[in-house]
């Protein structure tokens, strides 16, 4: 199962491996003091995207749409499909650092990842 976290939120029992997932890296502070398990930048949308959409805070529909392009071409897809693999079986919280809850980095990767479960064949 996947969770959707800003990055400040506090740890839960039930988030599982929590992963930052925006383009920009964390110092090791704020990785330990947040409780981040993995960085996966490279889960993130490309940098130009992703200042356009911090530009654009309204533009959520087409940052998604750039987004989940790049995502459906990236050299990451296989690690994006064994992530969703393992997701029904463990949690793991994808963490952002956006000011809206339903717009955010974190939740267009959901969106992709659920999209792309559906060509996952079973365990």
């Amino acid at each position: 199962m996947f969770k959707i976290k800003h990055f400040m939120d506090a740890y839960e029992a039930d988030d599982g491996k929590r992963l930052w997932i925006e383009p920009i890296n964390l110092t090791r502070d704020l990785t330990d003091w947040c409780a981040v398990d993995h960085v996966l930048s490279q889960f993130g949308p490309p940098k130009a995207i992703w200042k356009w959409f911090d530009k654009h805070p309204d533009g959520y529909e087409e940052f998604r749409a750039r987004y989940h392009e790049h995502l459906s071409k990236s050299a990451h897809r296989e690690a994006m499909i064994e992530l969703t693999r393992a997701s029904r079986n463990e949690n793991f919280t994808l963490l952002h650092q956006g000011d809206d809850d339903q717009h955010n980095t974190a939740t267009a990767l959901y969106e992709f990842l659920s999209e792309l479960s559906a060509y996952c064949p079973p365990d």
